[in-house]
Protein backbone atom coordinates (compact mmCIF):
# COMPACT_ATOMS: atom_id res chain seq x y z
CA UNK A 1 0.00 0.00 0.00
CA UNK A 2 1.65 3.31 -1.34
CA UNK A 3 1.86 6.49 0.75
CA UNK A 4 -1.39 8.48 -0.72
CA UNK A 5 -3.72 5.28 -0.05
CA UNK A 6 -2.45 4.35 3.46
CA UNK A 7 -3.16 8.56 3.79
CA UNK A 8 -6.85 8.56 2.15
CA UNK A 9 -7.47 5.31 4.36
CA UNK A 10 -6.18 7.05 7.09
CA UNK A 11 -8.93 10.23 6.51
CA UNK A 12 -11.58 8.55 6.21
CA UNK A 13 -11.34 6.47 9.86
CA UNK A 14 -11.67 7.72 12.97
CA UNK A 15 -8.15 9.39 14.47
CA UNK A 16 -6.16 6.40 16.01
CA UNK A 17 -8.49 3.10 14.51
CA UNK A 18 -8.98 1.72 11.18
CA UNK A 19 -12.91 1.76 11.76
CA UNK A 20 -14.66 4.24 9.40
CA UNK A 21 -15.73 7.42 10.65
CA UNK A 22 -19.73 8.31 11.07
CA UNK A 23 -19.35 10.42 8.70
CA UNK A 24 -17.67 8.41 6.32
CA UNK A 25 -20.78 5.50 6.79
CA UNK A 26 -23.00 8.58 6.36
CA UNK A 27 -21.24 9.10 2.76
CA UNK A 28 -21.15 5.30 2.10
CA UNK A 29 -24.80 4.67 2.88
CA UNK A 30 -26.11 7.96 1.01
CA UNK A 31 -24.40 6.67 -1.74
CA UNK A 32 -25.27 2.85 -1.56
CA UNK A 33 -29.36 4.20 -1.27
CA UNK A 34 -28.46 6.54 -4.06
CA UNK A 35 -27.70 4.04 -6.85
CA UNK A 36 -29.63 1.21 -5.35
CA UNK A 37 -32.73 3.48 -5.72
CA UNK A 38 -31.50 4.52 -9.72
CA UNK A 39 -31.20 1.07 -10.33
CA UNK A 40 -34.63 -0.36 -8.83
CA UNK A 41 -36.34 2.62 -10.12
CA UNK A 42 -34.82 2.89 -13.76
CA UNK A 43 -34.77 -0.75 -14.39
CA UNK A 44 -38.36 -1.17 -13.56
CA UNK A 45 -39.79 1.63 -15.53
CA UNK A 46 -37.21 0.04 -18.29
CA UNK A 47 -38.74 -3.23 -18.01
CA UNK A 48 -42.24 -2.14 -18.17
CA UNK A 49 -41.63 -0.36 -21.58
CA UNK A 50 -40.10 -3.13 -22.85
CA UNK A 51 -42.29 -5.86 -21.29
CA UNK A 52 -45.68 -3.81 -22.20
CA UNK A 53 -44.19 -3.02 -25.85
CA UNK A 54 -43.16 -7.16 -26.50
CA UNK A 55 -46.27 -8.43 -25.41
CA UNK A 56 -48.59 -6.09 -27.90
CA UNK A 57 -46.24 -6.79 -30.64
CA UNK A 58 -47.06 -10.61 -29.80
CA UNK A 59 -50.68 -10.40 -29.22
CA UNK A 60 -51.55 -7.67 -32.35
CA UNK A 61 -50.76 -8.10 -35.80
CA UNK A 62 -47.81 -6.25 -37.18
CA UNK A 63 -50.33 -4.25 -39.74
CA UNK A 64 -54.18 -3.20 -39.03
CA UNK A 65 -56.00 -2.11 -41.98
CA UNK A 66 -59.51 -1.47 -41.62
CA UNK A 67 -62.81 0.63 -41.79
CA UNK A 68 -65.15 1.87 -39.65
CA UNK A 69 -68.04 0.45 -41.95
CA UNK A 70 -66.00 -2.66 -42.67
CA UNK A 71 -64.24 -3.92 -45.90
CA UNK A 72 -67.15 -5.28 -48.30
CA UNK A 73 -64.63 -6.70 -50.42
CA UNK A 74 -61.96 -8.31 -48.39
CA UNK A 75 -59.73 -10.74 -51.59
CA UNK A 76 -60.04 -7.91 -53.26
CA UNK A 77 -58.37 -5.54 -50.91
CA UNK A 78 -56.15 -8.22 -49.99
CA UNK A 79 -54.97 -8.45 -53.44
CA UNK A 80 -54.47 -4.75 -53.84
CA UNK A 81 -52.42 -4.47 -50.17
CA UNK A 82 -50.00 -7.26 -51.47
CA UNK A 83 -49.34 -4.93 -54.97
CA UNK A 84 -48.91 -1.95 -52.28
CA UNK A 85 -46.51 -3.34 -49.44
CA UNK A 86 -43.06 -3.39 -50.61
CA UNK A 87 -41.29 -5.37 -48.41
CA UNK A 88 -42.02 -8.88 -47.85
CA UNK A 89 -45.26 -10.26 -46.18
CA UNK A 90 -45.14 -13.37 -43.93
CA UNK A 91 -49.22 -14.16 -43.99
CA UNK A 92 -52.30 -11.75 -44.46
CA UNK A 93 -55.89 -12.51 -43.36
CA UNK A 94 -59.07 -10.99 -42.58
CA UNK A 95 -60.66 -10.04 -39.69
CA UNK A 96 -64.17 -9.20 -37.75
CA UNK A 97 -63.82 -6.92 -34.79
CA UNK A 98 -67.13 -6.23 -32.67
CA UNK A 99 -68.02 -4.98 -29.69
CA UNK A 100 -70.87 -7.03 -27.55
CA UNK A 101 -71.99 -8.47 -24.18
CA UNK A 102 -71.42 -12.13 -23.02
CA UNK A 103 -72.73 -13.64 -19.63
CA UNK A 104 -72.63 -16.50 -17.90
CA UNK A 105 -75.64 -17.14 -15.09
CA UNK A 106 -76.13 -14.16 -13.15
CA UNK A 107 -72.40 -12.52 -14.63
CA UNK A 108 -72.09 -9.77 -17.36
CA UNK A 109 -69.77 -8.14 -19.20
CA UNK A 110 -68.85 -6.14 -22.05
CA UNK A 111 -66.74 -7.99 -24.60
CA UNK A 112 -64.86 -7.50 -27.81
CA UNK A 113 -64.95 -10.61 -30.08
CA UNK A 114 -62.10 -10.80 -32.79
CA UNK A 115 -62.93 -13.40 -35.40
CA UNK A 116 -60.00 -14.85 -37.32
CA UNK A 117 -59.23 -17.67 -39.53
CA UNK A 118 -57.92 -20.22 -36.71
CA UNK A 119 -54.39 -21.52 -36.91
CA UNK A 120 -54.58 -19.82 -40.70
CA UNK A 121 -54.63 -15.93 -38.93
CA UNK A 122 -51.74 -13.94 -39.78
CA UNK A 123 -50.56 -13.19 -36.34
CA UNK A 124 -51.46 -16.42 -34.63
CA UNK A 125 -48.14 -18.25 -34.25
CA UNK A 126 -46.85 -15.25 -31.53
CA UNK A 127 -50.61 -15.42 -30.30
CA UNK A 128 -50.69 -18.88 -30.15
CA UNK A 129 -48.09 -19.07 -26.95
CA UNK A 130 -50.62 -16.90 -24.16
CA UNK A 131 -53.76 -19.85 -25.16
CA UNK A 132 -54.46 -22.77 -23.05
CA UNK A 133 -54.82 -25.81 -23.68
CA UNK A 134 -52.03 -25.76 -26.44
CA UNK A 135 -54.73 -26.96 -29.14
CA UNK A 136 -57.36 -24.66 -28.16
CA UNK A 137 -56.91 -22.75 -31.30
CA UNK A 138 -57.20 -25.60 -33.46
CA UNK A 139 -61.40 -25.37 -32.52
CA UNK A 140 -61.46 -22.30 -34.06
CA UNK A 141 -60.56 -23.86 -37.51
CA UNK A 142 -64.59 -25.00 -38.42
CA UNK A 143 -67.68 -23.02 -38.22
CA UNK A 144 -70.64 -24.20 -36.71
CA UNK A 145 -73.09 -25.28 -38.37
CA UNK A 146 -75.71 -24.15 -35.53
CA UNK A 147 -75.92 -20.79 -36.69
CA UNK A 148 -78.94 -19.63 -38.34
CA UNK A 149 -79.81 -16.48 -40.70
CA UNK A 150 -81.57 -15.28 -37.25
CA UNK A 151 -78.24 -15.86 -35.78
CA UNK A 152 -79.93 -18.43 -32.86
CA UNK A 153 -78.02 -21.15 -30.82
CA UNK A 154 -80.36 -21.22 -28.16
CA UNK A 155 -82.22 -24.47 -28.83
CA UNK A 156 -82.30 -26.80 -25.97
CA UNK A 157 -81.30 -29.73 -27.77
CA UNK A 158 -77.98 -28.30 -29.32
CA UNK A 159 -74.68 -30.46 -28.33
CA UNK A 160 -72.68 -27.91 -26.58
CA UNK A 161 -69.25 -28.93 -28.49
CA UNK A 162 -71.51 -28.52 -31.62
CA UNK A 163 -71.98 -24.88 -30.75
CA UNK A 164 -69.61 -21.96 -31.90
CA UNK A 165 -66.66 -22.09 -30.60
CA UNK A 166 -64.64 -18.91 -28.32
CA UNK A 167 -61.68 -18.68 -26.41
CA UNK A 168 -61.78 -16.08 -23.99
CA UNK A 169 -59.29 -13.81 -21.82
CA UNK A 170 -58.00 -15.14 -18.49
CA UNK A 171 -59.70 -12.42 -16.45
CA UNK A 172 -62.83 -12.40 -18.49
CA UNK A 173 -62.91 -15.92 -17.71
CA UNK A 174 -62.65 -15.08 -13.95
CA UNK A 175 -65.01 -12.37 -14.32
CA UNK A 176 -67.73 -15.03 -16.00
CA UNK A 177 -66.63 -17.87 -13.47
CA UNK A 178 -66.23 -19.65 -16.95
CA UNK A 179 -64.04 -22.40 -17.66
CA UNK A 180 -62.79 -24.67 -20.32
CA UNK A 181 -66.06 -26.40 -21.06
CA UNK A 182 -68.78 -23.70 -20.15
CA UNK A 183 -71.17 -22.41 -22.10
CA UNK A 184 -71.52 -19.05 -22.22
CA UNK A 185 -74.57 -16.19 -23.95
CA UNK A 186 -73.38 -13.51 -26.33
CA UNK A 187 -76.05 -10.92 -26.84
CA UNK A 188 -75.59 -9.50 -30.72
CA UNK A 189 -77.49 -6.69 -32.30
CA UNK A 190 -79.25 -6.97 -35.38
CA UNK A 191 -76.38 -6.79 -38.45
CA UNK A 192 -75.92 -8.18 -41.54
CA UNK A 193 -78.90 -11.25 -42.93
CA UNK A 194 -80.28 -10.80 -39.38
CA UNK A 195 -83.52 -8.73 -38.27
CA UNK A 196 -83.10 -5.82 -36.34
CA UNK A 197 -83.21 -6.61 -32.89
CA UNK A 198 -81.71 -8.73 -29.62
CA UNK A 199 -80.54 -11.96 -30.68
CA UNK A 200 -78.64 -14.29 -27.33
CA UNK A 201 -76.42 -17.33 -28.73
CA UNK A 202 -74.66 -19.86 -26.97
CA UNK A 203 -71.29 -20.07 -27.42
CA UNK A 204 -68.83 -23.16 -25.90
CA UNK A 205 -65.50 -21.95 -24.53
CA UNK A 206 -62.54 -23.68 -25.54
CA UNK A 207 -59.61 -22.33 -24.23
CA UNK A 208 -58.44 -19.48 -21.98
CA UNK A 209 -55.94 -16.87 -23.40
CA UNK A 210 -53.47 -15.02 -20.68
CA UNK A 211 -51.24 -12.30 -22.27
CA UNK A 212 -50.67 -10.67 -19.23
CA UNK A 213 -51.94 -7.04 -20.28
CA UNK A 214 -55.44 -6.83 -17.80
CA UNK A 215 -56.86 -4.55 -20.68
CA UNK A 216 -56.83 -7.45 -23.50
CA UNK A 217 -56.80 -10.21 -20.74
CA UNK A 218 -60.82 -8.53 -19.44
CA UNK A 219 -61.76 -8.26 -22.63
CA UNK A 220 -60.71 -10.25 -25.62
CA UNK A 221 -62.80 -12.94 -26.85
CA UNK A 222 -61.65 -15.41 -30.19
CA UNK A 223 -63.94 -17.01 -32.42
CA UNK A 224 -64.00 -18.77 -36.18
CA UNK A 225 -64.08 -16.22 -38.89
CA UNK A 226 -66.96 -17.49 -40.36
CA UNK A 227 -68.82 -17.44 -37.33
CA UNK A 228 -68.07 -13.91 -37.16
CA UNK A 229 -69.20 -13.29 -40.90
CA UNK A 230 -72.85 -15.15 -39.48
CA UNK A 231 -73.03 -13.27 -36.42
CA UNK A 232 -72.03 -9.72 -37.99
CA UNK A 233 -71.66 -9.44 -41.23
CA UNK A 234 -71.90 -10.74 -44.80
CA UNK A 235 -70.03 -13.11 -47.05
CA UNK A 236 -67.21 -11.77 -48.86
CA UNK A 237 -67.06 -8.55 -46.01
CA UNK A 238 -64.40 -8.34 -42.94
CA UNK A 239 -63.98 -5.55 -40.61
CA UNK A 240 -60.22 -5.57 -41.92
CA UNK A 241 -56.73 -7.26 -42.82
CA UNK A 242 -54.23 -8.46 -40.41
CA UNK A 243 -50.67 -8.43 -42.00
CA UNK A 244 -47.39 -9.69 -40.50
CA UNK A 245 -44.00 -8.76 -41.70
CA UNK A 246 -41.03 -10.50 -42.05
CA UNK A 247 -39.53 -7.74 -39.92
CA UNK A 248 -41.98 -6.37 -37.90
CA UNK A 249 -39.52 -3.60 -37.19
CA UNK A 250 -40.99 -2.03 -41.10
CA UNK A 251 -44.39 -1.95 -39.89
CA UNK A 252 -44.47 1.47 -39.00
CA UNK A 253 -42.48 2.76 -42.19
CA UNK A 254 -44.88 0.68 -44.03
CA UNK A 255 -47.97 2.42 -42.41
CA UNK A 256 -46.90 5.68 -42.96
CA UNK A 257 -46.29 4.41 -46.68
CA UNK A 258 -49.76 3.33 -47.10
CA UNK A 259 -51.09 6.53 -46.38
CA UNK A 260 -52.89 7.97 -48.94
CA UNK A 261 -52.79 4.89 -51.05
CA UNK A 262 -55.72 3.02 -49.74
CA UNK A 263 -58.78 4.48 -48.65
CA UNK A 264 -58.52 2.51 -45.25
CA UNK A 265 -56.89 3.12 -42.17
CA UNK A 266 -53.61 1.63 -41.27
CA UNK A 267 -51.93 0.90 -38.14
CA UNK A 268 -48.78 -0.05 -37.18
CA UNK A 269 -48.14 -2.14 -33.98
CA UNK A 270 -45.83 0.73 -32.62
CA UNK A 271 -49.00 3.11 -32.95
CA UNK A 272 -51.32 0.71 -30.75
CA UNK A 273 -52.23 1.86 -27.16
CA UNK A 274 -49.61 5.03 -27.72
CA UNK A 275 -51.54 6.93 -24.57
CA UNK A 276 -49.95 4.22 -22.21
CA UNK A 277 -46.82 4.48 -23.37
CA UNK A 278 -47.31 8.07 -23.67
CA UNK A 279 -48.49 7.85 -19.25
CA UNK A 280 -45.41 5.42 -18.79
CA UNK A 281 -43.23 8.17 -20.02
CA UNK A 282 -44.66 11.07 -18.21
CA UNK A 283 -44.68 9.01 -14.76
CA UNK A 284 -41.44 7.52 -15.42
CA UNK A 285 -39.92 11.10 -16.20
CA UNK A 286 -41.28 12.77 -12.87
CA UNK A 287 -39.86 9.56 -10.57
CA UNK A 288 -36.17 9.72 -12.80
CA UNK A 289 -35.75 12.85 -12.00
CA UNK A 290 -36.57 12.36 -8.33
CA UNK A 291 -34.33 9.80 -8.31
CA UNK A 292 -31.61 11.61 -9.93
CA UNK A 293 -32.11 14.37 -6.96
CA UNK A 294 -31.59 11.67 -4.56
CA UNK A 295 -27.97 10.83 -6.55
CA UNK A 296 -26.83 14.28 -6.51
CA UNK A 297 -27.34 14.32 -2.87
CA UNK A 298 -25.57 11.24 -2.52
CA UNK A 299 -22.44 13.16 -4.08
CA UNK A 300 -22.83 16.49 -1.78
CA UNK A 301 -22.29 14.00 0.86
CA UNK A 302 -18.73 13.61 0.09
CA UNK A 303 -18.28 17.14 -0.38
CA UNK A 304 -19.97 17.19 3.65
CA UNK A 305 -17.58 14.71 4.50
CA UNK A 306 -14.15 15.46 4.12
CA UNK A 307 -14.61 18.59 4.53
CA UNK A 308 -15.74 18.29 8.04
CA UNK A 309 -12.63 15.58 7.49
CA UNK A 310 -10.08 18.84 6.55
CA UNK A 311 -11.48 20.76 9.42
CA UNK A 312 -11.40 17.81 11.99
CA UNK A 313 -7.43 16.99 10.47
CA UNK A 314 -6.03 20.26 9.95
CA UNK A 315 -3.69 19.15 12.31
CA UNK A 316 -2.18 16.47 11.00
CA UNK A 317 -2.56 18.04 7.29
CA UNK A 318 -0.42 21.19 8.73
CA UNK A 319 2.04 18.63 9.96
CA UNK A 320 2.32 16.90 6.94
CA UNK A 321 2.88 20.18 4.93
CA UNK A 322 5.46 20.80 7.55
CA UNK A 323 7.46 17.73 6.84
CA UNK A 324 7.74 18.32 2.85
CA UNK A 325 4.55 17.02 1.67
CA UNK A 326 3.66 19.32 -1.75
CA UNK A 327 -0.24 20.77 -2.20
CA UNK A 328 -0.64 17.45 -5.10
CA UNK A 329 0.10 15.01 -2.28
CA UNK A 330 -2.55 16.65 -0.25
CA UNK A 331 -5.19 16.67 -3.28
CA UNK A 332 -4.49 13.29 -4.36
CA UNK A 333 -5.19 11.86 -0.91
CA UNK A 334 -8.34 13.60 -0.68
CA UNK A 335 -9.19 12.58 -4.01
CA UNK A 336 -8.61 9.00 -3.12
CA UNK A 337 -10.69 9.08 -0.19
CA UNK A 338 -13.11 10.72 -2.08
CA UNK A 339 -12.94 7.64 -4.31
CA UNK A 340 -12.73 4.68 -1.78
CA UNK A 341 -16.09 6.26 -0.35
CA UNK A 342 -17.71 6.14 -3.75
CA UNK A 343 -15.96 2.66 -4.84
CA UNK A 344 -17.07 1.12 -1.77
CA UNK A 345 -21.05 2.98 -1.96
CA UNK A 346 -21.20 2.43 -5.80
CA UNK A 347 -20.31 -1.54 -4.81
CA UNK A 348 -22.68 -1.86 -2.15
CA UNK A 349 -25.74 -0.06 -3.95
CA UNK A 350 -25.09 -2.39 -7.14
CA UNK A 351 -25.62 -5.11 -4.52
CA UNK A 352 -28.64 -3.73 -2.82
CA UNK A 353 -29.96 -2.72 -5.67
CA UNK A 354 -30.22 -5.97 -7.41
CA UNK A 355 -31.18 -8.12 -4.53
CA UNK A 356 -34.01 -5.26 -3.98
CA UNK A 357 -34.69 -6.08 -7.93
CA UNK A 358 -34.74 -9.68 -7.13
CA UNK A 359 -37.33 -9.12 -4.39
CA UNK A 360 -39.32 -7.02 -6.29
CA UNK A 361 -39.56 -9.53 -9.55
CA UNK A 362 -43.01 -11.41 -9.98
CA UNK A 363 -44.96 -8.97 -6.95
CA UNK A 364 -48.65 -8.34 -7.98
CA UNK A 365 -49.35 -5.26 -9.18
CA UNK A 366 -52.50 -5.33 -7.25
CA UNK A 367 -54.68 -2.42 -8.17
CA UNK A 368 -52.33 -0.81 -10.35
CA UNK A 369 -53.00 -3.49 -13.19
CA UNK A 370 -55.90 -0.97 -14.70
CA UNK A 371 -53.12 1.18 -15.16
CA UNK A 372 -50.30 -0.94 -16.59
CA UNK A 373 -51.77 -3.61 -17.75
CA UNK A 374 -49.70 -6.06 -16.36
CA UNK A 375 -50.12 -8.82 -13.95
CA UNK A 376 -46.82 -8.54 -11.94
CA UNK A 377 -44.11 -6.09 -11.93
CA UNK A 378 -41.30 -6.98 -14.68
CA UNK A 379 -37.79 -6.79 -14.09
CA UNK A 380 -35.11 -7.22 -16.91
CA UNK A 381 -31.53 -6.71 -15.57
CA UNK A 382 -29.98 -4.23 -17.77
CA UNK A 383 -25.90 -4.78 -17.52
CA UNK A 384 -25.25 -1.93 -19.32
CA UNK A 385 -27.46 0.40 -17.27
CA UNK A 386 -25.88 -1.32 -13.49
CA UNK A 387 -22.01 -0.21 -15.57
CA UNK A 388 -23.19 3.48 -16.04
CA UNK A 389 -24.78 3.59 -12.61
CA UNK A 390 -21.57 2.12 -10.82
CA UNK A 391 -19.64 4.56 -13.11
CA UNK A 392 -21.63 7.82 -12.49
CA UNK A 393 -21.44 7.15 -8.84
CA UNK A 394 -17.39 7.27 -8.74
CA UNK A 395 -17.09 9.82 -11.03
CA UNK A 396 -19.98 12.34 -8.62
CA UNK A 397 -17.91 11.15 -5.60
CA UNK A 398 -14.33 12.05 -7.93
CA UNK A 399 -15.67 15.44 -8.77
CA UNK A 400 -17.33 15.88 -4.80
CA UNK A 401 -13.86 15.48 -3.14
CA UNK A 402 -12.33 17.73 -5.45
CA UNK A 403 -13.16 21.33 -3.42
CA UNK A 404 -12.30 19.42 0.24
CA UNK A 405 -9.16 18.59 -1.70
CA UNK A 406 -8.18 21.85 -2.69
CA UNK A 407 -9.71 23.31 0.78
CA UNK A 408 -7.39 20.40 2.09
CA UNK A 409 -4.12 21.84 -0.13
CA UNK A 410 -4.37 25.50 1.33
CA UNK A 411 -3.79 24.43 4.91
CA UNK A 412 -0.99 26.38 5.98
CA UNK A 413 1.98 24.10 7.79
CA UNK A 414 2.08 26.89 10.55
CA UNK A 415 -1.61 25.88 11.03
CA UNK A 416 -0.38 23.53 14.12
CA UNK A 417 2.02 25.71 15.34
CA UNK A 418 -0.65 28.54 15.79
CA UNK A 419 -2.99 26.70 18.18
CA UNK A 420 -0.23 25.39 20.46
CA UNK A 421 0.94 22.30 19.23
Amino acid sequence: MNLITRLAFNFICKKNSKKLSFTSLVSILGITFGVAAFLVVITVLNSFQAEIKNIISMVNPNLIVFSQYGIQDVKTTEKELKKLIKVPIEGMSPFIYQESVMGLGRQTSSVYIKAIKGTESASIKELNQFIYPRNALDSLNTASKLIDNYRNTLDPGNTPSLLPHVILGKELAEELDAKVGSTVTLMTFGAGKSALGVRYNKLYVTGIAATGLSEYDRKNVFMNFQDGVNLFGNDGWASGVEIKLKDPALALQVSKDLQGKTPYNVVAWQEIDTGLFEQIERDGTSIKLIVLIISFVAGFNIIVALSLTVIDRSKQISLLRALGAKKTLIISTFVYSGLFLGILGSTLGVVSGLILLKVFSGISLGDFQKFYYLEKIPVQIDSQLIVFAFITSILLSFFGALYPAWKASKVSPMHGLKQGN
